[in-house]
């Protein structure tokens, strides 16, 4: 299994597309003169969610790569949040190239932000 992208979600990845990594777009075959191939990954629970990753012109201002077409589902289906991170990962098999998705929670940010509970739980107040 190789690892195409381990990212941490920013405002604009939630909000609107998410940028990917210019790096790991070998993996992914785009006819020449095409700026965008659709595919499929499978989540931890087996759904099917169809991403259009695509390559902005070289007129543009930001020409990173990015994933749109069922991202933003994804992201408000799974309750994802700025500081979160992805996982998409590419396994080629007998049945030809698999690509899964997996969305991993920041857990800790919420509970260091609220100031209430020390460490363990004890609170810093009482």
């Amino acid at each position: 299994m190789e690892v195409l992208m381990e990212k941490k979600l920013s405002r604009t990845d939630i909000e609107y597309r998410l940028a990917f990594t210019t790096s790991s777009l070998q993996a992914f075959p785009m006819p020449e003169g095409e700026t965008a191939v659709y595919f499929e990954a499978t989540d931890t629970l087996e759904n099917e969610w169809n991403f259009r990753l695509s390559i902005r012109g070289e007129n543009y201002r930001y020409a990173k790569p990015v994933i749109t077409g069922d991202w933003l589902q994804f992201v408000r289906d799974k309750g994802l949040k700025v500081g979160d991170k992805i996982f998409l990962t590419r396994e080629e098999g007998l049945n030809g190239v698999r690509y899964s998705i997996r969305a991993e929670r920041e857990i800790f940010k919420d509970l260091i932000k609220t100031g209430d509970a020390g460490f363990n739980g004890i609170n810093k107040n009482a």
